[in-house]
């Protein structure tokens, strides 16, 4: 019968075998009284070590410790550096509610750019030039004749010619409506 190696019987303690190797060693072990004398050995060095390590275990000594509390004792902030600590949250607050406040009116995300209306002028300009056309469409010609010789004589005298052609308001007669 072959026996399992030092390494194999380690690695078995520590659970360091993959699933099938670690079957293969405990069927071995239940079979041969050598190797899990071995084993048994293992184990014993392992629990002894352990043991030993917690006993070595060093207390940090005394001295050493009061003299890192005196330390931290003596080294207390200045009345400056308390006051700045004590005034950080106090300009920290209103300092990030101001940047918080520019950011929601800076973003168009903020406030609904996209249900802003805008006027569109030349709209308006339109219809008041389709209901003058109206207007004068309703009226007869010779009331139209009138209106356009009254308002000849009323009419500014400072506008151009190139201005009087440019303006909506404008008919070809010169009247202004």
């Amino acid at each position: 019968m072959t026996h399992l190696s030092p390494e194999t019987i380690l690695d078995y303690v520590h659970g360091a075998l993959a699933p099938e190797d670690d079957a293969v060693v405990f069927s071995h072990l239940a079979s041969c009284a050598t190797c899990r004398a071995e084993r048994d050995e293992e184990v014993r060095i392992g629990e002894e070590l352990r043991t030993e390590a917690r006993a070595a275990e060093l207390e940090f000594p005394s001295m050493i410790s009061a003299r890192v509390w005196e330390t931290v004792r003596a080294s207390r902030p200045g009345p400056f550096a308390a006051l700045a600590a004590f005034l950080r949250p106090i300009v920290a607050v209103p300092v990030a509610a101001v940047v918080l406040v520019a950011a929601y009116f800076a973003s168009p995300l903020g406030h609904g750019a996209e249900h802003r209306s805008t006027i569109d002028a030349s709209y308006y300009l339109q219809q008041h030039a389709g209901q003058a056309t109206d207007t004068l469409n309703e009226h007869g010609s010779s009331e139209i004749i009138e209106s356009s010789l009254v308002s000849q004589n009323d009419a500014p005298e400072t506008l151009e010619e190139g201005e009087a052609a440019a303006s909506p308001f404008v008919e070809t007669a010169g009247v202004v409506h």
